[in-house]
């Protein structure tokens, strides 16, 4: 469902009910992250989502998981939540070019830096680990009408007539809908090729970036030998090469890697989706904040999308934790968490400029075929390979957000 339009009423004081949960708008892996961190915390929440959980387990999207991402969920759904395939080791190159970096566990006592999980295996865990917490009620499925806000709290007005109120909304939707057509799309296909287990592959192309990554080790037939790949081209490229052969399409993918992985002996079926990036400029709204797709989405280059809103819920649990709560499971009216609201707006401010600017500066950078630009970047990747003190922080950053 998607987020209705905010009414602001300022001059209709509201009061906040005793007892009333902070409402969380979307029950997807975002919107149960925050609800879980914040029940840890000693926070109760109520969620709404239109979309039954059943239909989010039909979901067979990847999601790469960094690092930081694992030590948050981790304690929240135990070690093994999930089939993971774990990524120890990322390969960066350029087609064409002198120099590649490989940054990994062998810098961090051989911790993976990161993994892969299906979308619908995370969703299972996270409505899993929900339902047991007391502090957690949902409502599914269930669609929301407006969202009304007051001085003092917000009212959710739902579909079946009920109206839900509480300190603060947390917009945890998604991405909005975007009303333009996008110029690139990622081309997303299962192949068959030789990698060593935990390797991750991010080879950039004058067309645009091309990423291989593990799968999670589960028992579905015919993954065996397989990587999934994300190959990020121009519209027209990407729909061409969408319905190319299985033979055809290896070759193209072959020629993009190089010598350096080997060409692909099978591909999958492929699918395309369209890469459209937005960021607000203001994650808070009065009582409403924005979080995760719903605030900011990126380029799929490095696979850092997802980890910027599973760092969004941190904050943001965090922030609301320090608010003055009289008792563990109430706001009450004379503790309003609103000033909570700019804390996180201020310490989620570097985090959220520096990835949407990285992963839109690198394809640019890339592709480009000036010889200052491709000189550069070389020297780049043959210096973040060789000199730790380079490759340690950077890769840390990729691991864990811009520190705060």
């Amino acid at each position: 469902m998607n987020l209705p339009e905010t009414a602001a009423s300022p001059s209709t004081p509201a009061a906040v009910a005793p007892m009333a949960p902070i409402v969380i708008l979307g029950g997807g892996p975002i919107g149960l992250v925050c609800a879980l961190l914040l029940a840890h915390r000693g926070i109760a929440t109520h969620m709404v989502d239109a979309r039954p959980v059943e239909a989010l387990q039909r979901d067979r999207r990847l999601l790469a998981l960094s690092r930081g991402t694992l030590d948050i969920l981790e304690p929240l759904l135990g070690r093994h939540f999930a089939p993971l395939g774990e990524i120890h080791r990322i390969h960066v190159s350029s087609r064409g070019n002198l120099g590649s970096a490989q940054l990994g566990s062998a810098d961090f006592d051989g911790v993976p830096v990161g993994a892969t999980v299906w979308y619908a295996d995370l969703v299972e865990a996270l409505a899993r680990a929900a339902q047991s917490r007391p502090l957690i009620t949902v409502q599914r499925p269930r669609r929301v009408l407006a969202v009304r806000q007051k001085v003092l709290g917000v009212e959710i007005a739902l579909d079946n007539g009920a109206v839900l109120t509480g300190p603060l909304a947390i917009d945890a939707e998604g991405t909005p809908p975007l009303a333009r057509d996008a110029a690139q799309y990622a081309l997303l296909a299962e192949v068959a090729v030789r990698c060593p287990p935990g390797d991750a592959i991010e080879r950039f192309t004058s067309e645009g970036p091309l990423a291989l990554l593990p799968l999670p080790a589960d028992t579905r037939p015919g993954t065996a030998g397989r990587m999934s790949m994300v190959w990020c081209l121009p519209a027209g490229k990407a729909r061409a090469r969408l319905a190319l052969s299985d033979a055809e399409l290896c070759e193209q993918i072959g020629r993009a890697l190089g010598s350096r992985v080997g060409r692909p002996t099978a591909v999958g079926p492929r699918a395309t989706f369209p890469l459209l990036t937005h960021r607000l400029a203001q994650v808070c709204e009065h009582r409403v904040v924005h979080l995760g797709n719903a605030a900011q989405s990126l380029h799929p280059v490095a696979g850092q999308g997802f980890n910027l809103g599973i760092r969004d819920c941190l904050c943001l649990a965090d922030c609301l934790a320090q608010a003055p709560l009289a008792a563990p499971t109430a706001l009450l009216p004379g503790d309003d968490p609103l000033a909570a609201l700019h804390r996180y707006a201020s310490r989620r401010r570097l985090d959220r400029t520096l990835f949407p600017a990285l992963t839109d500066a690198l394809p640019r950078v890339f592709s480009s075929t000036l010889a200052p630009v491709v000189l550069a970047r070389s020297a780049a990747l043959l210096g973040i390979d060789l000199l730790p003190v380079l490759r340690k922080p950077f890769t840390r950053i990729l691991m864990y957000g811009a520190p705060r």
